[in-house]
């Protein structure tokens, strides 16, 4: 039972444990970038259990210069997961990169970069017949496109899924394997929830649990999703009953996984197929115990289950300049909208408290290459503890106006908008994030006003 930690942290008032125990909420997230909950004793209290570990959601892509540290505004990945403090789980729901937007421009998943220098990969998708190429005019979802690499085709996961396999000292986990190891349950609960939306009559219901379609031509977007009678109609393709679409849900999630075997049965598969939302993949971290990587399937923690995720600039942002979608209410009354009926009707399910570690706190750990860093961030991070909780932000901003030319350009350079991992050619070393003097004894509160200080002056 990881409930403990909240007692460890001071932070069982902000879960609402008791509402969750008595189950009159079921989800309850607690942002740690909103609290003063020190950088070291979260990282002592996961050390302090062994089989605690919490998932850094990292995407599909290349992973060779994050393992190296030389990744740019990505090594806060090298941090967390080379240092033991979180693993790699990858979500491959994500889209190549493209000269539209909408695709992963941070991973770049349909390249392949090492040492900076990046190789365009020719992608190849499904045209009904056969496999042709595709340019780079749209996005295209990853799960369904392959590769050409030493003259044949390979699924693009499985290309970077064993290159990634190769980096010693990280131990990668597919977020899809942690639903197929449960394929049967995942699709009941689905098949429940797609069931109680027909009846609510709320398109949003809909969205909250399938948010986009895919064509088997890798292309996807958001789509129309409707009830029929006692089937459901994707855009313009029908599904008998709820649970031949939440089996259709569970095929791309195979794809992932199980790639070849997807691929030889393309002529087989429906048009369109339905993907996941990110409100119903974030429940399922929890409820799957993802926290828990090592420990075998059981019942869940109760009273309720408390799940630890690292989050990076997108569900976790960095407060005060920016929340992350998490934390936001709408988010919040979906994830609830969808725990409240599996709580209520599987044993395998309990309301569950959110705690998102803002990864992105480790940005501030420069490399090993540039040792003077760690020297004037030490000087920051003492300015930034002297004035208190709340002045992180500000104090930051005017550090900023007279020292940011004292920090080297690879760490200024971390913190550029849109930035994913460095594909510029500049060969770089390899190097380790290093804690500056006062790191660990910054709160998560403070440290997230100091990135979002760094973001909104260096971006």
């Amino acid at each position: 039972m990881s409930t403990h930690i909240l007692d460890r942290l001071g932070l069982r008032r902000a879960a609402e444990a008791d509402a969750l125990t008595a189950g009159t909420k079921t989800f309850v997230p607690v942002h740690l970038g909103t609290h003063d909950v020190t950088v070291g004793s979260v990282l002592d209290a996961l050390r302090a259990d062994p089989a605690l570990l919490p998932p850094r959601t990292g995407h599909l892509g290349n992973w060779e210069d994050i393992a190296a540290g030389r990744s740019g505004p990505m090594d806060f990945n090298t941090a967390i997961c080379g240092g033991g403090h979180g693993y790699p789980l990858i979500y491959g729901f994500t889209r190549t990169e493209a000269d539209t937007e909408g695709g992963d421009e941070a991973y770049q998943p349909g390249s392949l970069i090492e040492r900076g220098k990046r190789h365009v990969l020719p992608l190849h998708t499904w045209d009904g017949t056969r496999f042709v190429r595709r340019d780079r005019g749209k996005p295209l979802f990853c799960p369904l496109v392959q590769a050409e690499a030493d003259g044949q085709l390979v699924p693009l996961v499985e290309l970077h899924w064993q290159r990634m396999l190769d980096l010693p000292g990280y131990r990668f986990r597919q977020w899809a394997a942690v639903l197929t190891e449960r394929a049967a349950l995942v699709t009941d609960m689905l098949t429940l929830l797609l069931e109680q939306a027909a009846a609510q009559g709320r398109n949003q219901a809909f969205a909250e649990l399938i948010s986009q379609a895919v064509r088997l031509d890798g292309e996807v977007g958001r789509c129309d999703l409707r009830p029929d009678g006692s089937g459901y109609v994707l855009d313009g393709h029908r599904y008998p009953s709820a649970r031949a679409l939440a089996e259709a849900v569970m095929l791309t999630v195979r794809a992932l996984v199980e790639p070849a075997d997807f691929f030889a049965r393309m002529r087989d598969l429906p048009p369109v197929l339905p993907v996941m939302s990110l409100q119903l993949t974030n429940v399922l971290f929890a409820l799957l115990d993802a926290h828990h990587p090592d420990a075998p399937a059981g019942p869940p923690e109760r009273p309720f289950i408390t799940h630890l995720h690292w989050g990076a600039r997108a569900m976790a942002g960095c407060p005060p300049r920016r929340g992350g979608y998490l934390s936001r209410r709408s988010t919040v009354r979906s994830l609830r909208a969808i725990t409240d009926p599996l709580a209520r009707h599987f044993d395998e399910a309990a309301p569950v408290a959110f705690v998102l570690l803002p990864a992105q706190a480790f940005m501030l750990c420069p490399p090993s290459t540039a040792p003077a860093d760690a020297e004037v961030m030490a000087q920051l991070f003492a300015a930034v503890r002297a004035a208190g909780p709340d002045a992180a932000y500000d104090t930051t901003l005017t550090w900023l106006d007279s020292h940011r030319d004292r920090l080297s350009p690879y760490l200024r350079g971390r913190f550029r908008s849109g930035s994913g991992v460095p594909a510029d050619g500049t060969p770089r070393d390899a190097a380790a994030p290093v804690e500056p003097e006062g790191f660990r004894e910054l709160t998560f509160r403070q440290a997230c006003g100091v990135v979002a200080g760094f973001e909104e002056v260096l971006g």
